[in-house]
């Protein structure tokens, strides 16, 4: 045998066995584990022998073989209209007066998600009207009074912005979901205002609901710098109750009011702050323990909230040309717009990025900034390593990609299924495959004799393959994953009924054994590289695409596809070719 035939023999031996290592996890994961400790990694990886890969590549199963979490989250669309329509009431104001078309007022009615304009001067409110109009195109005039112009938002672009926020929640978690691998996490539209999740193998409800139904309102509100000793006079006036742990703390550059809980700072300024003001907190992280709070700080904020991250386009974190890390955000051109004015009139105020009531960061605003993009940067280090620092940065652009939701997202149902549906479904989708499996490897060699068993050991090595490329992506084995795996092999038993078919054809034309093998496989190759690439570009498209189910079907095809390539036009030419030229067999048996 030459060369080339002998490193393609060990390239098939090396996957093969490379196949079965990598199928340790799965396997006693599914068959040594007891069902319950079927997704514990840490039992698993004691359990596995030290030479084994890690736990991690395993072949999970879905929801409907093993059982898990499932949520309904609820999108309050309702409430984000009616704040909605508060925002659209400041931006006409700021808009008219930008525009210097007169000096106009504006009160809204968010059961009705109405705005009633009033102009202090009659005369102008014929240009404000005109102008209002003709701009703010979600608005339709309802009446009109004298002075005052009630406007309404229009019916189709309000269910526009109820589907879309639904659409943007899902898509949303489905990103949130996808950052944990290449499960097969079923999210989909459930009615007009909710989504369904269905977490496989999850076997606790309280960290599924911390997990995916954390996703929270983002919020761009100025800090009021008007009176920077706000705090401190408050606390010299009014001491805090005893046992708060209430203090008075400059770390951050001025005076905030510190406390070990939010409600402790909360509870104390109730009814204690300016008219249009609110006081939100900042949480101190654990050096530690990232995800804990050690303590948290005041800030005093302007009630109004001019921009929230239904306008945020993008953020991300990047290392500045100083070697400091930045957070780069760019917002839509409605935000933009709004964005340039509101740094306009804050140079050398602070603007605090407010997530779910939450203040994340509060950077402070150098100059205008137009055409839509801004730079947050970090601070100083501090005592921060770089990596901590660099850290909070991809922390913050994390904040502010997963907030930007135009409505509040709540969990309306949570609960634990059951896996009794999957043993049954495990049980008769095994001895279904296996049956089917049986039948075709039966009528390979019946039909094709030699050549037939040759193509079932490639057959089986395929199946290998499959099974080893889903653990290897940690994917989640449902019940259309099943039916791509099928599919993949009923595919490559179609490239072999193809070879096989062409080599009868050559041996009839009168060709010797080694060229009819020869030739079989070299006129078949394009035609089943052709139609794999067809199939390819298909599972692609429904990979890239499809979501939930769809997206796992697709992954399995797309591996299985890739496989057939390889068993079908390596594995089992090298096999005919150590028999008809290694052996210098006569006749071939196809």
């Amino acid at each position: 045998m030459d060369r080339g035939w002998w490193w393609k023999f060990g390239l098939i031996v090396a996957v093969t066995l490379g196949c079965i290592w990598f199928l340790i996890p799965t396997y006693y994961s599914l068959v040594v584990l007891d069902r319950e400790q079927r997704n514990n990694l840490a039992v698993l990886e004691e359990r596995m022998p030290a030479w084994a890969p890690p736990a991690k590549y395993r072949l999970n199963l879905g929801l409907d073989l093993q059982g898990g979490i499932h949520m309904v989250m609820r999108v309050d669309t309702k409430t984000a209209l009616q704040k909605r329509t508060e925002r659209r009431a400041q931006q006409i104001v700021n808009y008219v007066n930008d525009k210097k078309l007169g000096e106009v007022s504006a009160d809204t009615d968010p059961e009705k998600l109405e705005v009633t304009l009033t102009a202090k001067d009659p005369g102008t409110m014929d240009a404000i009207q005109k102008e209002v109009l003709a701009t703010f195109t979600d608005f339709k005039e309802v009446s009109r009074s004298g002075a005052s112009l009630t406007l309404v938002q229009d019916e189709s672009q309000a269910n526009v912005f109820r589907t879309e926020a639904v659409d943007q929640a899902m898509l949303v978690i489905r990103r949130r979901i996808d950052k944990w691998g290449v499960a097969e996490v079923d999210v989909r539209k459930l009615g007009a205002d909710s989504i369904q999740i269905s977490l496989p193998g999850r076997s606790n409800p309280e960290q599924a609901k911390e997990l995916v139904g954390t996703t929270a309102q983002l919020e761009f509100r100025m800090v009021d710098d008007s009176n920077p000793q706000f705090f401190a006079q408050l606390l010299q006036a009014t001491p805090p109750p005893a046992g708060s742990e209430i203090t008075l703390t400059t770390e951050g550059g001025f005076p905030q009011l510190q406390a070990p809980t939010r409600e402790a700072i909360t509870e104390y300024t109730k009814d204690k702050v300016p008219e249009n003001r609110v006081v939100l907190t900042e949480c101190i992280a654990n050096p530690v323990k990232k995800n804990e709070c050690t303590s948290y700080r005041s800030y005093l904020l302007d009630k109004n909230v001019p921009l929230t991250g239904e306008s945020l386009a993008s953020a991300d974190a990047n290392i500045s040309q100083l070697n400091e890390p930045e957070v780069n955000i760019s917002f839509d051109p409605a935000g933009a717009r709004e964005f340039e004015r509101l740094t306009e009139q804050g140079v050398g105020r602070r603007m605090a990025i407010v997530l779910d009531e939450n203040v994340q960061t509060a950077p402070n605003i150098n100059e205008k900034i137009s055409g839509g993009s801004a730079r947050i940067t970090m601070g100083r280090m501090g005592g921060r390593t770089f990596e901590e620092w660099l850290g909070e940065a991809q922390t913050l652009a994390l904040v502010l990609k997963a907030g930007a939701l135009p409505a509040p997202v709540t969990v309306g149902e949570i609960r634990q299924v059951g896996a009794s549906l999957g043993d049954e479904l495990i049980r008769k989708g095994g001895m279904a495959a296996v049956l089917g499996l049986g039948l075709v490897i039966l009528f390979m060699a019946i039909y094709y004799r030699a050549s037939g068993l040759i193509a079932d050991l490639a057959l089986v090595l395929n199946g290998l393959l499959i099974l080893a490329g889903l653990a290897f992506f940690n994917a989640t084995l449902t019940l259309p994953g099943i039916a791509g795996f099928v599919l993949t092999l009923g595919v490559a038993v179609d490239a072999n009924v193809l070879i096989n078919e062409r080599i009868r054809e050559e041996l009839g034309h009168g060709k010797s054994a080694r060229a009819a093998v020869d030739q079989g496989y070299d006129r078949a190759f394009w035609t089943i590289f052709d139609s794999h690439v067809t199939a390819l570009i298909s599972a692609f498209i429904l990979f890239f695409t499809g979501t939930g189910p769809v997206r796992g079907f697709a992954t399995t095809l797309i591996i299985g596809l890739l496989a057939s390539l390889f068993t079908s036009i390596t594995v089992t030419r090298v096999i005919m070719t150590y028999f008809v030229h290694g052996r210098n067999a006569k006749v071939v048996s196809v």
